[in-house]
């Protein structure tokens, strides 16, 4: 196919939003009318999953195609397998043809947008001891101070002096309204330097183009009228709320992701979450924003667009908060995937599992780029044309089972700084693996440093009750599935897996 009958392909990635947020999957107080029309417009995978639920190795996943064990980036701030350094989606899209940009958050580390592909490059975070800050972008925060905001000298998130005695208030802790206002905040100053960035691409040829935001990631604060706009009366706590922490292993009891949030009470809970869902409106509005500039530019019906999230929030689901190696449960591994195709008709829902690994071959076959091989990752273009490529009658299928790896090293993500770390120098118990697998109906966890668990999500999709000790011939069915996927990185695990 020439590059002049190629589609651009837009990818909106948000940063900590899980699958429940939006209207269209039911949440009631969730204000998200520009994502929900794009769920009518295009494909919606109801079950699409991160590989990881931090940052890093998730974004590393998207770009790469690949597992994190593979990638090596297992862990926030460990550096890029050196292999992969000068290659990945924008990359591809390049080599045939296609203009390419980047705005917004990376946290891909070990490497740079420039050298993985992307010609231009705006609202880049700055590396600060060979950590990419998110939100800390430099040209943002001259933008903000030029408008009179003071912020706290280095400080990663943008805040000012009040920002930061709003989250430390014992009546309302760890949320609240920023002193930035909606016009200057960072979402919407991002969506301007991407309206710049889609300006100064050529008009002869094709493009992909990347708007990585960073809410609703924390902190909790949202800009008016966000911080007010959920209506706290609709906002559903998980169910899992009420049987609490007491259910899950004792590295999740006493983490911080339990012990940060236990002044929290049922109102304090509901307002948390109101203000999450805040900043998911804000991010929506933002989506809204962009679909406008393609339609004002006439590019919208030649346009690829996805939306997708890099891992999800356990927002109160056991009485949890935020994400990362501890937590690979539904709300933290759980992510949207809204894929619309130009030509192909919308509101269709798929039910079969994806992982995020599976959204660059997805949208290289859709543009009709070439494919490389040796990918982790699969096309499931076919979920969403419904057309078959080998000519044979069985429908188009998902995978049978995803999963998600990560590894807390013995020196914790704090203490690393972008380098690399091969990870089959893994050594436990001195360092420490977490899996999961999750399939059509259940979800198992191998934890090397606490007790494993397993839930049956037909019955229990809040996974409160575990069922490894009711269960033990669908346990050694799942160990076996996670010692096949891991062997050829961690022999040892595998071995330790079907020891079991």
């Amino acid at each position: 196919m020439s590059t002049a009958r190629r589609p651009n392909v837009l990818v909106v990635m948000s940063d900590e939003q899980s699958w429940n947020t939006l209207g269209v999957n039911g949440n009631p107080a969730s204000r998200t009318p520009h994502l929900d029309a794009l769920a009518a417009d295009g494909t919606q995978f109801d079950r699409a999953y991160t590989p990881f639920a931090l940052c890093c190795p998730s974004r590393t996943s998207l770009h790469t195609a690949m597992m994190p064990r593979h990638h090596h980036v297992l862990g926030n701030w460990r550096g890029i397998n050196p292999a992969l350094r000068s290659t990945g989606l924008a990359r591809w899209f390049a080599d045939a043809g296609h203009h390419t940009f980047h705005v917004g958050k990376w946290h891909v580390p070990g490497t740079t947008p420039a050298r993985m592909g992307f010609a231009d490059q705006r609202a880049t975070p700055a590396v600060l001891d060979g950590k990419d800050r998110g939100r800390y972008i430099t040209e943002y925060r001259e933008h903000v101070t030029a408008r009179g905001y003071e912020l706290v000298p280095d400080h990663i998130e943008n805040l000012t002096a009040a920002d930061v005695a709003t989250l430390a208030d014992p009546a309302s802790p760890h949320r609240g309204r920023s002193e930035v206002a909606v016009e200057d905040y960072l979402e919407v100053w991002q969506t301007e330097q991407f309206a710049d960035a889609l300006a100064a691409a050529p008009t002869d040829r094709p493009w992909f183009g990347v708007c990585s935001y960073n809410a609703p990631h924390f902190p909790l604060l949202a800009p008016a009228p966000y911080d007010t706009m959920i209506n706290r009366d609709e906002v559903q706590l998980p169910a899992s709320w009420d049987s609490g922490v007491e259910t899950r292993p004792a590295e999740v009891q006493r983490s911080k992701f339990a012990t940060k949030y236990a002044d929290l009470d049922h109102a304090g809970w509901v307002d948390a979450v109101a203000h999450y869902l805040g900043l998911v409106a804000l991010v929506d509005d933002q989506v809204g924003r962009l679909v406008a500039m393609l339609a004002e530019r006439g590019e919208l019906d030649n346009t690829i667009i996805v939306f997708t999230s890099d891992h999800g929030d356990m927002m109160g689901a056991h009485r949890l908060m935020e994400k990362g190696h501890l937590l690979p449960y539904e709300e933290a591994t759980h992510i949207p995937l809204l894929i619309k195709v130009p030509g192909v008709t919308g509101g269709q829902r798929s039910s079969e599992l994806v992982s995020m690994i599976d959204v660059a071959p997805t949208l290289l076959e859709l543009a009709g780029v070439d494919v490389p091989p040796g990918l982790d990752g699969r096309s499931m273009a076919q979920l969403i044309t419904g057309q078959g490529t080998d000519n044979d009658a069985t429908p188009p299928t998902g995978r049978r089972h995803v999963m998600t790896e990560s590894v807390l090293w013995s020196h914790d993500s704090e203490d690393a700084h972008g380098e690399h770390l091969d990870p089959t120098t893994l050594r436990l118990p001195r360092d420490a693996i977490n899996l999961s697998v999750r399939d059509h109906r259940y979800r198992y966890i191998h934890r090397s440093d606490d007790r494993e668990e397993l839930y049956d999500l037909r019955t229990d999709p809040g996974e409160v009750h575990d069922v490894s000790a009711d269960q033990p011939e669908v346990v050694r069915a799942h160990r076996s599935l996670l010692a096949a996927e891991v062997a050829d990185t961690w022999p040892a695990v595998a071995a330790t897996l079907s020891g079991h």
